[in-house]
Formats: C-alpha cells, sequence, structure tokens
C-alpha cells in the first residue's frame, strides 16, 4: 500500500493580508466618483447638448409646434394661439369640431387620458347622470317668510356615445329618428326629436341619457328611446375619445360630414370648405404608417383667413367678444 502525500498546494489558499484588490474605502469612494461623474454628463452636459442642437436644427419642433393666428410657426408662446399637436375646444358652427374628451362632455385638454371603460360599458354607450346636492339657502330674518327648499339639480356625468351622436347629427344636419323600444330591443313605435327639445330647440341631455336603456338597472315599467335609421354613417372618431384625448385630428370623413355646415355658417361654397381639408389632411407617416387625418386647428385658422366669421351681435361694443375658438 503506498503512502498518501500531505498535498502541499496552497494555492486554494486566501491571503487575507493580501491587499492588492484595494480597500473597501477606496472602492466606496471610486463608486462615488464614478456616479458623479455619470450624473454630470447623462443629467448635465448631454441634456444641454441636445437642446442646444434642437433649437438650432429644430426650434420649432422643440418648442411645442406653436402657431401663430396666421398660420405659421413660432417659437414666442405669447404670440402663439395653439399647438399642431395639441386639440382645442371649436364649438361654434362656423368651425371644425374636435374630437371628443374620454372623461367630461365635448373636448377637454384638461381631461387628459383615455376612459378605461368596455366595449361593452353602459356607461360608455349610454351615458350616466348625476344628481348634485341642493345648495344652502341663505339666511333669511326670523319674520320672512320660509323658502321653498332647494331641489338637487340632475346633470349628465357623462354624455355617451348614443348622446354624441345625436348631437353630432344634430350639428351637421344628417336625419336619423327616435324610436322607443320594448325590453328586447324591437322598435314599439316613433318619437319626435322635439320631445327631447327646449323651445329654443337645444337637445334636453339629461332626459335623453334618462330615457335610454340602461341594463340591468331599468325597470320592467320603463320604455326606453333610441336613435337609429341614420341618414348617414357618423365616423367613429366623431364620437369617441383618442387614447390621449389630445388628438389634433379628425378622421377626413368626419371632416367631409361637417364641411356643409361650415360653409353655410361662414357663407361660402361647399367646395372651398372640402379644397381646405384636403389641403390640411396629414398623411400616413412614411406614406403607409396611421390613418391620414385633418388638422383641426391648421383648418380652422385658414378658414379664418379665407372667410373671416362676423363677431356676434352686442347690445355695446364693449360686450363684443370674437368668434369662440
Amino acid at each position: 500500500m503506498s503512502e498518501s502525500k500531505p498535498n502541499n498546494d496552497n494555492s486554494s489558499i486566501i491571503d487575507v493580508t493580501d491587499d492588492r484588490g484595494g480597500s473597501i474605502l477606496g472602492h466606496i469612494w471610486a463608486s462615488v466618483g464614478v456616479t458623479l461623474v455619470l450624473g454630470v454628463v447623462c443629467c448635465g452636459l448631454y441634456p444641454l447638448v441636445v437642446w442646444a442642437i434642437s433649437q438650432a436644427v429644430f426650434p420649432v419642433q422643440a418648442n411645442g409646434s406653436l402657431v401663430k393666428a396666421d398660420g405659421t410657426p413660432t417659437t414666442d408662446d405669447t404670440k402663439a394661439v395653439g399647438s399642431a399637436l395639441i386639440g382645442q375646444n371649436f364649438s361654434a358652427p362656423g368651425y371644425f369640431h374636435p374630437r371628443p374628451s374620454a372623461a367630461g362632455n365635448g373636448y377637454d385638454a384638461s381631461s387628459s387620458g383615455g376612459s378605461n371603460l368596455g366595449p361593452l360599458s353602459d356607461k360608455l354607450i349610454n351615458g350616466a347622470t348625476k344628481t348634485a346636492p341642493p345648495a344652502e339657502p341663505a339666511a333669511q330674518p326670523a319674520t320672512a317668510a320660509a323658502a321653498p327648499a332647494p331641489t338637487s339639480a340632475e346633470t349628465v356625468d357623462v354624455d355617451g356615445i348614443r348622446l354624441r351622436v345625436i348631437h353630432y347629427c344634430v350639428d351637421n344636419g344628417i336625419a336619423f329618428k327616435l324610436y322607443k323600444v320594448n325590453a328586447d330591443g324591437h322598435r314599439i313605435a316613433e318619437v319626435k326629436l322635439s320631445a327631447y327639445q327646449d323651445k329654443d330647440g337645444n337637445l334636453l341631455d339629461t332626459k335623453l341619457v334618462d330615457d335610454f336603456p340602461h341594463p340591468p338597472s331599468d325597470t320592467a315599467e320603463k320604455t326606453p328611446v333610441i336613435a337609429a335609421d341614420f341618414e348617414k354613417l357618423v365616423p367613429g372618431d366623431a364620437v369617441t375619445g383618442s387614447g390621449s384625448g389630445l388628438d389634433p385630428h379628425i378622421s377626413p370623413e368626419n371632416a367631409e360630414l361637417q364641411a356643409p355646415r361650415v360653409a353655410d355658417a361662414r357663407k361660402i361654397p361647399k367646395e372651398k370648405v372640402l379644397e381646405l381639408i384636403r389641403q390640411f389632411t396629414d398623411r400616413p407617416n412614411l406614406g403607409f404608417l396611421g390613418d391620414p387625418g385633418v388638422n383641426v386647428l391648421m383648418l380652422n385658422i385658414a378658414l379664418d383667413k379665407l372667410a373671416p366669421l362676423a363677431p356676434p351681435a352686442a347690445a355695446s361694443p364693449a360686450a363684443a367678444a370674437p368668434a369662440t375658438k
């Protein structure tokens, strides 16, 4: 039997006295130094270089793509009337109207974001109302007669697609019909639109939203009302918000349906309005990314240059106000 020999290989033994890898304190100071250098480079020099290049090469885009009242770009926000990248709340008949915002009624730049409602959501399709609490009555003298108790006011909380479609059709002269339907959705009788309008012809939004079908909360006694038999198809972008809620574009189909209303309000031929729509239609990026879109702000600015709207009548010159944009 061979005699085992002791292992004299000491390569696996760690020498705790060896400081060739540096001390812990040295590593800490090196880490602090690298952090400071990278902070100066990445948070100071790099943004400064990018800012300088963008201001020199793309000054308009770098400052928000602002435009003046004549449609020319500007970098001075005191002279700007808006940005070509952000929608605005145009509501007058002589202007093209933007896409609605997801939250709220109509376009609201402060309500950025999506609705987060599913495609079968009752609130998204039929809307919802809310009842505001009654205002506190003013203090009355002890001898005064008791004032009637304040009543709660019902208002539209979310307009919903059904109400948006009706407003769009009424605003743009698209014929449709209202029908009462049963629980199965079958039409029972036609309803006149005047039943949902006030004496001035304004739509009674809360009454419409209340009478729309709201399953499963509808009672057996309720006979819902729906709109149908539309003369023309309403584009989806006319009654739905974009993902951001700030989209400056509408579809060419949406713009063409609004063209007769705008032309009539400005007393110009419809063909001139359609020509402007084609002029301010942005094509898909690189020719195939996305869909064509009409920039509403730029189109409305061009309309004001072509055929300015007359200011509304006022009791005195001091009360006159510019056209709504």
